[in-house]
């Protein structure tokens, strides 16, 4: 019975963290002609970063060590996979007969956001959740990456990130990113939320955390508009202006994880 509520939390949480993702018709399209070799890599840090939760988290069991921790890596991302075949199977985005390569395409672009939600919620939610069982500061700059990575993904593959980056001025790109840093900082150190670091003085957190948060998030934020081809064919300029776009609510996501996992 622990077993088949354990495999529900992690099906709804990937329901959750990727139902923005599931109905964006931008992956539809994108799925069909990304090349494979982009989609395995894509596929490849996914399971790095699941696996990464796993081990900062702790998994849905009590027993430790690396079977354990791939055996949850890999129930989350099957959770992952069913909910994504599920919801766009019944909405007629997946034709399994007549174009699964493209059905597989679009299931493994929708994979990262739902497996990074199923493997939050089967550790994180039950009764006996497991506690953390890393920290320090590499810990927390690795949470900064996975949630910098569910909220990018989510919005990476949509037009108006290309169309904004396309419109902005270079004033607008600077504000953007003077923004990011200022909306990064007050989630951590001014809000007042659980988990700010109120030991460190203003500079030191500004530095270690939100500057190398930010950092972290623009690099989730280029690997994920390169892997889904945005880049291709376009200058050095409108990279970086795609890239400080996203790197907007990647930020945001980035500071929002440290308070929630």
């Amino acid at each position: 019975m622990e077993v088949m509520r354990g495999l529900g939390r992690a099906l709804g949480g990937a329901v959750l963290f990727a139902m923005p993702l599931f109905l964006t018709m931008e992956v539809w399209r994108i799925g069909l002609h990304v090349e494979r070799w982009r989609l395995a890599l894509l596929l490849a840090a996914t399971v790095l970063l699941v696996l990464g939760l796993v081990r900062e988290l702790g998994g849905a069991s009590d027993e430790s060590g690396w079977r354990s921790d791939l055996a949850d890596t890999g129930i989350a991302l099957l959770m992952a996979a069913v909910a994504a075949a599920a919801v766009l199977t019944v909405l007629g985005r997946m034709d399994w007969l007549e174009d699964w390569r493209g059905a597989t395409s679009i299931l493994a672009i929708e994979t990262l956001p739902a497996a990074a939600g199923a493997s939050y919620a089967r550790s994180q939610l039950g009764q006996d959740s497991a506690a953390a069982t890393q920290s320090g500061y590499g810990h927390e700059l690795f949470l900064m990456v996975a949630g910098a990575a569910v909220f990018a993904a989510n919005v990476a593959p949509t037009e108006e990130i290309v169309l904004l980056a396309a419109a902005a001025t270079p004033w607008h790109l600077l504000a953007t990113v003077l923004l990011s840093l200022v909306l990064m900082h007050g989630f951590v150190y001014g809000a007042g939320f659980k988990g700010e670091e109120e030991s460190r003085g203003f500079l030191r957190s500004f530095a270690t955390f939100t500057v190398a948060g930010y950092v972290l998030a623009f690099a989730v934020a280029a690997f994920l508009l390169w892997i889904l081809g945005r880049f291709d064919g376009t200058g050095l300029g409108m990279v970086l202006a795609e890239s400080v776009v996203l790197a907007l609510p990647a930020s945001v996501g980035a500071a929002a994880a440290r308070l929630i996992l």
